[in-house]
Parts: C-alpha cells; structure tokens; sequence
C-alpha cells in the first residue's frame, strides 16, 4: 500500500489525502453527534416529559387551591352563618340556587350543620341538578364519612381527591363561622368539582400537557414503573391519593418526542453542515495546493520537458510569485541561462578554434606547397640570368667585321656555337622548373578550392532569440557615444525566436547597427537616435520575422537604394574601408534562408534596414 501511495503522482496524492482526512474528520463528527448530543437531547427530553407530569399535577393542585378558596370565602361568611342556625330563611332563595354553583364552577355544594345532619346539598350534571344521593359518598350515616366530622377552629379543613359513585372528585370542606372567624362552629360547607372529561380538557389547554386519568379500586394492580420510553412519546403515570390516603387516581402524560426528532434534524443538519463545510474547506484546500504548489510544480515540469525537447537553454519560465517554488523557478532561470551561455560560448570558442585549426592546416599545405614553387622560380630567375654572362652580342660584331681574322673568326663561331647550347641546356632547365611550378601552383589552387569548397557549406542553423543577439550586437556602439546615440531597443523582441546561424546573424546586426551610427556621425546631428524593433510576417505563406534597424542619419537616395548591397559600393566618404560590409550582410542573410532589403526617404532622411529571417518552431510567443 505504501509503495503503491508512493508512485502515485503527487496531485493523486494530494486529492487521496485529503479525502481521507475529510472522511475521517466526518466519522469522528458523526461518533461526536451520535454519542453526546444526541444523548443530551433524549435527557433533555426526558427532563422535558417529568416537567409535563409535574404540570399536570401543579394543574390538578392549582383546581383544587382554586375551589379551597372558595370554600373559605362562603364558610367564612355571616349570612351562611346565620341560615345555618336557621335565623336566615332567604339565604337559600337568593343564593342557593343552580345558577350559582354553575357561576363557581362547582358540580356539588353542601352544608352540613354542626350535629352532621345535612342542611342543604345539591348536586349538578350537564347544568342540571341531579340527585344529590348518586354519589353514596357524602351519606353521614358512612362508617367514613368524616367531611361533616366536628371542626374545632377555622384552620381545620379538608381538600384532596374522592371517588363517588359518579366518578372522581376533587373536595374542598371546611368549618362555617362568621366572617370574623369567629364561633362557635356552627357546621361544616362542603364544594366539589367532577375530575370528567370537561375538566381533562380544560386541564391540557391550560398547561399544553397531553394527559389522561383512571380511577382506581380497592385491590387494583398499581403500576410498576413511572416512566416509558415509546418511539413517539415518552409516558408518566403517577397515583393520586385520596382524601382518606388510599390509591384514588392514575395520572398518566405523554410527552411527544419532539425534541429528540428535534435533536435528530439538528444532528442530520450538523452531519450535514459539516460534510458542506468539509466538501467547501476541502474543495478550497485543493484550490489553494492546486494554485500554489501543484501548478506551479507542473509548470515548472512542463518547462523543463520543452527545454529538453527544444534544446532551448535560453527559455525562461515566467513565475512571478516570490515563494519557495518562486525562488527555485528562480535558480532554475539563472542555471539554465548560465548553461546557455556557457553552451554559446563553447559554441564560439568551438567555431573559433576549428576555424583557426582549418586555417592552419590550410596555411600549412600551403607552405608545403610553396616551397618547391619558391625554388622553381629562383632557378629559373637564374636561368633567365644566364645570357647576361654570355658576350655573343661581341662575337658576332667580331665576325661582321672585315678585320676579322679567319682563325679568330672559327673561334667565334664556336664560342657563339657553345653559347648556344649553354643557352637551350639552361632553357631546358628553366622548362623543368616551370613544370614544377605549375605542378605546385595548382596545388595551391586545388587546396584553396577545396577550402573554398567548404567554406561555402551553410552553417549550422539554430533557434536564436532576437533579444539576446540584439543587445549583444549593440556592443559595436562606442561606450562613450550614449551622450550622443540613443539606441532605442523594443521590449517586444523578447517575443520572437528565429532560425539563423547565430555568429553570422550577431555580425550583421553588428554591421548594421555600426553602420548606423557611422550615418549618424556624418549627419553630424546634434543627437542621434537608433531604434530596433521586430514583427512577424507572412512570406510565401511561410511565417517570418522581420527586424528592422533604423536611424536617423545620412540616408541615400532612390539610385543608392538599388546599389547598396553591391560589391565595393559605398555611399561613406574616400578612403573609408568599406564597399564590403552590407555585401557580405545580404549573403550571409541568404545563407540563412533569409533576405534584407534597405530604404530611404531621401538624403539626410535617415535610413532602414530590413533582415527577415524564418521564425523558430515556438518563435513567437
């Protein structure tokens, strides 16, 4: 797995690692989510369904401090006092009516007098009066029945819940006395309020607790927990007693499992949440690598893939930002630039010592040649130098003479005779060494034609960069002459590569631009400006680049325009060295398949020069 990772290429394993963390971080999310807020949210709910069964019973206790109130404030009062004692017949007509227990709420309100014989009672059903004997409760002939019992003051009283035969009921009794509180007891005043459906109605709208009850009887099975935990709800139950302390009433709420479903979305929304924040941090993360490490990286690979299959060491990669990938894009520039000079300069130094090796070998054959050729020609200046000893002008004057004596005359003629052969023998031998001498002059022709031979083979062809050879060739330039020429160079020439043979294109741009400057001596200006600029062109369809070197000097005329290039033509002044220069230029530019043309708008009109060679594969950028 590990070698396997380890091949991967790196954005692989960038994008790998990254899941793997994103996937992670989400299972320890979920763990968290799952093992501690979900938990908190199911106790919060429990606490939630034991606050509702506390409500509900603080519902049920408010009921029946709300009926004990009002049975203090009747039990307390002169009016009843005095209907009890029986000095008060129409408290009965005007008070005691249906009307007024369906005022007060009240399902049942009876007076009892201080003997425990009922006075007056009266029960209500529907609103209706029913009969008070139904409920086999408050009979004070009961073995239990202590509502009626004797009250000693008016802190006695009794409240809770008691079963009747109409159901449960919540009663509130208390002892009759004056409004003062004072006695003596004159009986008891019993109010009671059905626990039916109305009221269990009642009670949920006002505490919004979804409960219910049952009555219980002697002997029941009473439940054994008071809590359950369904899927929907979680349900309480708690027994009520009743007045007498036995099991009256089972009370149970339920409570809907709101909060857990609550705590569920609230941890699907976080899980989502998170996986959201995740897929964003991580997408921003993979832009963040991708733009400052993985880019840049492949940049820098693609690079040096071009370099390699170009073998263009003067490329540069243009990364702007300054940090560590910027700084080793950085050293990769300077190596590769180095690398390129040190190439050019072994290049040159290469070209120069095999030039220098030819000529020398060349210079070499030559002497060897020359030697004998020397001698032949010494031999026979000599050969010529023999009849200058000879005196056979003398003789032969001697022998026209009439005083020519005959012997004298025989020994003329043989002197004339041996003359004559020294002669053809010294002729002979000036033929032989003229024989040589031709044999080693044609030597030397065949040598320098075959020097000439491959002298004329065209140079090597490589991709240049018009930039590098431009600022390299301005070096013709005086350094002292920037007071006078200003050589305006375009920052655009970086743009564009040729196919050219790079010494020969640094000589003719060299030419040019001197050429130039010479122009502008003679023009004699006060300042002098010479400008280089390139654009790329179609010739023949095939894509070229044309430079063009132009100043503000002399200039020519249309007839020198037609010359310029011609052998020995020059428009500079007498006894200049020149009438070669642009010559050589147009044939070393055509030796590179290339062409340069020249253009003037008339004398003292400044000049241009044109050198259109073709673009480099990737020339222009």
């Amino acid at each position: 797995m590990s070698s396997t990772f380890a091949n991967l290429p790196l954005q692989k394993k960038v994008a790998l690692t990254l899941l793997l963390t994103m996937s992670a971080f989400a299972m320890a999310s979920y763990l968290v989510l799952s093992m501690v807020i979900t938990p908190a949210f199911e106790e919060l709910e429990v606490s939630a369904a034991r606050s509702d069964l506390v409500r509900a019973q603080q519902a049920i206790r408010t009921d029946i401090r709300n009926l004990e109130s009002n049975t203090a404030d009747w039990a307390h009062w002169d009016d009843i006092y005095e209907f009890v004692n029986g000095r008060n017949p129409g408290f009965a007509r005007s008070n005691l009516q249906t009307g007024s227990l369906l005022n007060l709420g009240l399902n049942l309100m009876a007076i009892y007098g201080s003997d425990g014989h009922l006075v007056w009672g009266r029960l209500v059903v529907d609103d209706t009066a029913d009969e008070f004997e139904s409920l086999s409760v408050f009979d004070p002939e009961a073995a239990d029945f202590s509502i009626s019992k004797q009250y000693s003051g008016s802190d006695d009283q009794t409240v809770g819940i008691i079963s009747t035969g109409r159901g449960p009921m919540i009663v509130s009794a208390r002892p009759i006395l004056k409004t003062d509180e004072s006695g003596p007891v004159a009986g008891a005043l019993v109010m009671a309020q059905f626990l039916d459906d109305a009221r269990l109605v009642s009670l949920r709208e006002r505490t919004e607790v979804e409960m219910r009850w049952w009555p219980l009887t002697a002997g029941a099975e009473l439940p054994a927990g008071n809590i359950r935990v369904g899927k929907r709800n979680i349900s309480q139950q708690v027994i009520l007693e009743d007045i007498f302390g036995a099991p009256a009433l089972l009370l149970e709420t339920r409570t809907a499992r709101s909060i857990s479903a609550l705590g569920g979305r609230t941890v699907n929304a976080a899980m989502m949440f998170l996986l959201l924040a995740g897929l964003l941090l991580l997408v921003v993360m993979w832009s963040l690598l991708r733009r400052t490490i993985l880019h840049p990286i492949d940049l820098l690979t693609r690079h040096m893939a071009k370099i390699r299959r170009s073998g263009d060491l003067s490329q540069q990669l243009e990364y702007r930002n300054r940090d560590e990938i910027g700084e080793l894009a950085e050293q990769f520039n300077q190596l590769t630039a180095e690398v390129d000079g040190a190439r050019k300069a072994l290049l040159l130094q290469s070209f120069k010592a095999g030039k220098a090796d030819t000529a020398a070998e060349v210079l070499h054959n030559i002497r060897n040649a020359m030697t004998p050729l020397i001698n032949g020609v010494e031999r026979i200046g000599k050969a010529f130098r023999v009849a200058d000893d000879l005196r056979v002008r003398d003789a032969t004057e001697q022998l026209r003479s009439d005083d020519c004596p005959p012997e004298r005359g025989e020994k003329l003629l043989e002197y004339i005779d041996a003359c004559h052969e020294r002669v053809l023998s010294s002729n002979a031998e000036a033929i032989d060494d003229m024989r040589i001498v031709l044999s080693q002059a044609r030597q030397v022709e065949d040598i320098l034609a075959d020097q000439e031979k491959f002298a004329s083979d065209a140079p090597a062809i490589e991709r240049v960069a018009v930039n590098e050879v431009v600022s390299e060739a301005a070096h013709v330039i005086p350094k002292d002459a920037g007071a006078m020429v200003t050589l305006d160079i375009d920052r655009e020439l970086n743009r564009f590569y040729v196919s050219a043979h790079r010494i020969g294109l640094l000589q003719v741009l060299g030419n040019l631009i001197l050429n130039a400057y010479e122009s502008i001596q003679r023009a004699r200006r006060g300042r002098g400006l010479i400008r280089l600029w390139a654009e790329s062109m179609l010739v023949d369809d095939q894509p070229m680049v044309r430079l063009t070197v132009q100043d503000n000097g002399t200039g020519f005329d249309g007839d020198t325009c037609l010359k310029v290039f011609q052998r020995g033509f020059t428009s500079k002044g007498e006894g200049d060295i020149t009438g070669l220069g642009l010559h050589w230029c147009a044939n070393a530019v055509a030796g590179m398949g290339g062409r340069i043309s020249a253009e003037s708008e008339g004398n003292d009109k400044g000049a241009e020069f044109h050198v259109v060679l073709p673009v480099a594969q990737g020339g222009l950028v």
